[in-house]
């Protein structure tokens, strides 16, 4: 049976309902699609963020690290040579040429041995001023640009100096237009400033770790002025403009007069990142090579050691860009992965794969990042060792000197004994007969029942003995060899032992022996024991000089500066009326094993201990030829001081 059209008609759908659920399929796609596509893009944005704080934290620290290292190297570096004016302050050639200027031999000893002293150093060169700034000696005294009669008093190392306290600074030098670091030394000669020491350190000859580094590093002092830096187009520029006070102080040093007209290196600032400041390089000074000033570079600034300086590097920031662009298709990536997890659920299982590979790819970079951090602590330790290994070396070596410093001591000691041997012998052999005569004297007494006379006897022999044994009481502690304690002792007390051991000698050589000590004498900042000890070795060397002469006469004479002097001083005056100090002498007394004595007498020690002894309780010692004739030696020490803010705490 055939079916009328009316009921074809009622089957078939219509074409309005046909149309809606695809439209509502095309805008649930597009609305989906959409929201792909932001969660897409925002993924790429937070990737792009993180990723970028986290490879310019990463470089920030990196950076900061290397410029830890940079400035400890370069502060090792000054440390290292600022010792050496210091050390040329105590050559007697040196005083000698502050002392006699006019001398040419003077001059011409000082020359040569500030020449052989900068040639063992590596300095650029070292010299000598008077308290004028007059150059009197230099290391390139023979060369064709010498300091010798350069006149330095305007700058500023040369200042700190005359007034008391070590000097350094960084410029281009005014007579051989060659920049470098010049440290200074005062000089004093009894208590004063005679004159002042000063080296010259070329930094652009020592070996810096950033001469090979690639990013640019820059060494600014205080004014910001660039005076070290790995481009050789940047240095003797500015960071900023500088001021009309700056340029006035900076032409009054002539710190960099010779380079000319310091202009602005104009960084551009671009921002910052992760903390760090982003500047681009300048248009107007070379760009080092593999370099562009249209890039960004991050600025690390870090403090060198033990200066006003500022050490400062710019890393390049393109390997942060590339880690960020590589972080933000991460994001994109793990995004796309996620819809399509969302998307496809039939593709399940590929998804697993896929999330278990990354999960294997990530704890390897874990593993290799753990290995990085162990390569790295194994390197700390190993330096740390190093270092603790060098700090043993220098206490090993610092207990080695004072070792030896103790067995010259005692080694003066044993000389100054072998030459009192005479005297000290006479000296107890007079108690040994009288005791030998009085004990027989008691047996026989004691036979013929004397009790009382034999009595008398035991008495005069116990007196003998108690002689005896303050004499052999003083010896031993005379040669006792023992550390040195640094304690505030008194100069007559001192000199009252040393007199008592030499007592024989000079009543058996007729030296007439005039002693003057102030009523009220305060203590002096060294050991007592130290000080009889360089006392005995001037009043030997005095008796010495006096032996075979007419009338022969020592005179020891002690003064303070009155209270109130900053720091107050003792001096203590041992002089004779002998033959004096030759002149050929002079320059080489306070050496080691140096003596004018006869061969056999004496080891050459006793002047250079004492010089010793003097210095390291913060005094000196000097020796001159008086007037009448004769030699004097004069010991000058610091008065001890009682802090009383400690009594003023304990009331």
């Amino acid at each position: 049976m055939s079916r009328s059209p009316c009921h074809a008609v009622r089957h078939c759908p219509a074409p309005g309902a046909r149309r809606a659920p695809v439209a509502r399929l095309a805008g649930r796609a597009t609305t989906v699609m959409a929201a792909c596509i932001a969660l897409v893009a925002l993924a790429g944005v937070a990737g792009y963020a993180l990723g970028l704080h986290s490879a310019a934290q990463e470089l920030r620290t990196d950076a900061s690290r290397r410029l830890d290292s940079y400035g400890s190297a370069l502060g090792s570096e000054l440390q290292r040579y600022g010792y050496l004016p210091s050390v040329i302050v105590l050559s007697s050639t040196v005083r000698q040429v502050l002392d006699h200027p006019g001398d040419p031999r003077a001059v011409d000893a000082a020359n040569r041995f500030l020449e052989a002293a900068n040639r063992n150093a590596g300095t650029a060169a070292i010299y000598v001023l008077d308290t004028q700034g007059l150059t009197l000696a230099s290391s390139n005294w023979n060369k064709p640009v010498s300091f010798v009669g350069a006149n330095l008093a305007f700058r500023p190392y040369f200042r700190d100096a005359m007034r008391g306290k070590p000097g350094r600074f960084y410029g281009i030098g005014t007579v051989s237009d060659v920049p470098g670091l010049f440290f200074s030394q005062p000089l004093r000669i009894q208590g004063r400033i005679a004159g002042v020491v000063a080296a010259k350190v070329d930094l652009d000859k020592v070996a810096m770790p950033w001469q090979s580094a690639p990013d640019p590093v820059l060494v600014v002092d205080d004014h910001g002025v660039v005076f070290l830096t790995s481009v050789a187009g940047w240095r003797f520029r500015t960071l900023e403009r500088l001021s009309a006070r700056v340029r006035s102080r900076l032409a009054q040093t002539r710190q960099y007069s010779a380079a000319g007209p310091l202009q602005e290196l104009d960084l551009r600032h671009a921002g910052e990142v992760a903390g760090g400041e982003l500047y681009k390089l300048p248009r107007n000074a070379a760009v080092p090579a593999g370099l562009s000033a249209r890039d960004s570079y991050m600025l690390i600034r870090a403090k060198v050691p033990g200066t006003d300086w500022l050490i400062l590097s710019l890393s390049d920031t393109r390997k942060v860009e590339q880690a960020a662009a590589r972080s933000a298709l991460a994001g994109v990536a793990l995004a796309g992965l996620l819809e399509a997890t969302l998307l496809f659920a039939s593709q399940r299982r590929k998804v697993l794969r896929e999330r278990l590979t990354a999960r294997e790819a990530l704890e390897q970079a874990y593993g290799e990042l753990e290995t990085r951090v162990l390569v790295r602590t194994a390197a700390l330790t190993r330096v740390n060792k190093a270092l603790q290994r060098e700090i043993d070396e220098r206490q090993r070596a610092q207990e080695a000197l004072r070792s030896t410093m103790e067995q010259l001591v005692q080694a003066g000691k044993m000389a100054a004994l072998g030459q009192m041997a005479t005297g000290i012998a006479h000296e107890l052999n007079q108690p040994l007969t009288a005791l030998h005569t009085l004990s027989d004297n008691a047996v026989v007494l004691l036979d013929k029942q004397r009790q009382g006379e034999a009595r008398a006897n035991l008495e005069s022999i116990s007196r003998l003995v108690r002689r005896m044994a303050t004499i052999t009481g003083e010896l031993k502690s005379f040669a006792r060899k023992a550390p040195a304690q640094w304690q505030p002792g008194r100069c007559s007390e001192a000199v009252d032992d040393a007199v008592s051991l030499l007592r024989q000698r000079l009543q058996r050589e007729g030296v007439d022996l005039r002693i003057r000590m102030p009523a009220d004498e305060p203590a002096v900042a060294c050991d007592e024991v130290r000080l009889q000890q360089v006392v005995l070795n001037l009043l030997i060397n005095a008796v010495d000089a006096l032996r075979g002469r007419g009338a022969p006469r020592v005179d020891i004479t002690l003064e303070f500066e009155p209270p109130g002097s900053s720091p107050r001083r003792a001096r203590l005056r041992v002089a004779d009326n002998g033959p004096g100090i030759p002149a050929e002498s002079m320059d080489r007394l306070f050496e080691p094993f140096y003596t004018t004595k006869a061969q056999g007498v004496g080891l050459g020690l006793g002047l250079s201990i004492a010089q010793r002894i003097a210095g390291e309780a913060g005094g000196s010692i000097v020796a001159r030829n008086r007037e009448g004739g004769g030699a004097e030696f004069e010991i000058e020490l610091p008065v001890h001081e009682p802090d009383i803010r400690s009594h003023v705490g304990d009331a």
